[in-house]
């Protein structure tokens, strides 16, 4: 996305006017395949396009993604990205974007208005939560790993109420980018500091360096809006709100995504890679494979309702060397 995929074909920017029409085309060719699709919504004064950004539904589609698009729009070039295909279509890039089903809004949302969903990011990341193509979701971590990542909500009206953005507002839309930025500022939650590049991982800050729209969005706050300091989140605090006010239960999934981490380490400390090696002599590529081979018999012997670590936890380490000898027969 950004019209920078492409390396080794021309293509150019669109005027507005030439960018709807190829848009009703593109629109039309797709509704012979596809039951939901559409392109993100933009400012109103935005005058030209680098790129066509499709949000494409794939319920009911089950053939080959690349396969289409080379059958469909014969492309010179297509570059492939996580759930993104990039191609050139009359000299214009169309990014690809495949979504399941129940990801189709979230990411008409997250999509809209250049930048603004990477806005809103900054905001929940600054109360503890993530914001992204899949809605808001918390990311718990235990024992300085990440363990679990728990969905709190796909409800837009309630997401950008609990994050301090007036919602209608959105459905309204925007003139400029200005506007944009100014319904981000507005925000009780807006801290100036968040969105300085020296506060962005390596990650994001190598990608914001490359996005016009974000840059800009600097230069307006150094100008408008340089000091502004936002709260000091209580993040425990905020994810005890979170749970009650989308009715989830955020605490139940940390108590079980703990469970099973620990689950993973008893059984772990039981029975590893590294007492095969002792034991046996084996190393590289011969321990892989007979450590995939005795996880494949575990799996095959234990109960429908059980997980693998389950399975170690519960047998004496006789018996775990014993099931190891079994599926390795041929390599001892």
């Amino acid at each position: 996305m950004g019209g920078l995929a492409l390396k080794n074909t021309f293509t150019r920017r669109y005027q507005r006017d030439e960018y709807n029409l190829l848009e009703e085309e593109v629109f039309a060719i797709l509704n012979n395949t596809f039951k939901q699709f559409s392109t993100p919504r933009f400012f109103a004064s935005k005058e030209s396009f680098g790129d066509m950004d499709l949000i494409v539904s794939m319920e009911g589609f089950n053939g080959n993604v690349r396969t289409y698009i080379e059958d469909t729009f014969e492309p010179n070039e297509i570059f492939h990205n996580g759930n993104a295909y990039s191609f050139d279509y009359k000299e214009l890039q169309i990014d690809f974007i495949t979504v399941s089903p129940e990801d189709y809004g979230s990411n008409y949302h997250y999509l809209a208005f250049n930048d603004l969903g990477n806005f809103i990011g900054r905001i929940a990341q600054s109360m503890g939560l993530k914001y992204g193509q899949e809605g808001l979701w918390y990311n718990h971590f235990h024992n300085d790993q990440k363990v679990g990542k728990i969905m709190i909500s796909k409800d837009y009206p309630k997401i950008f109420d609990f994050l301090g953005l007036n919602y209608a507002r959105w459905i309204e839309g925007f003139d400029s980018l200005e506007d944009i930025f100014e319904y981000i500022i507005q925000s009780p939650n807006f801290d100036s500091e968040m969105y300085e590049m020296k506060n962005l991982n390596k990650i994001n800050r190598e990608r914001n360096l490359k996005r016009k729209s974000y840059m800009s969005f600097l230069d307006y706050i150094a100008e408008n809006a340089p000091n502004i300091t936002g709260p000091d989140h209580n993040k425990p605090k905020i994810l005890k709100e979170a749970s009650i006010f989308f009715e989830c239960n955020v605490f139940t999934e940390i108590k079980r995504f703990e469970y099973q981490d620990a689950e993973r380490a008893y059984a772990s400390a039981k029975f590893n890679g590294g007492m095969v090696m002792d034991k046996y002599g084996l190393k590289g590529q011969a321990l892989g494979v007979a450590m995939k081979n005795f996880k494949g018999l575990v799996i095959s012997h234990m109960g429908i309702t059980e997980s693998y670590h389950q399975d170690i936890i519960k047998h004496p380490e006789e018996h775990l060397y014993y099931m190891f000898e079994t599926s390795n027969f041929k390599v001892l």
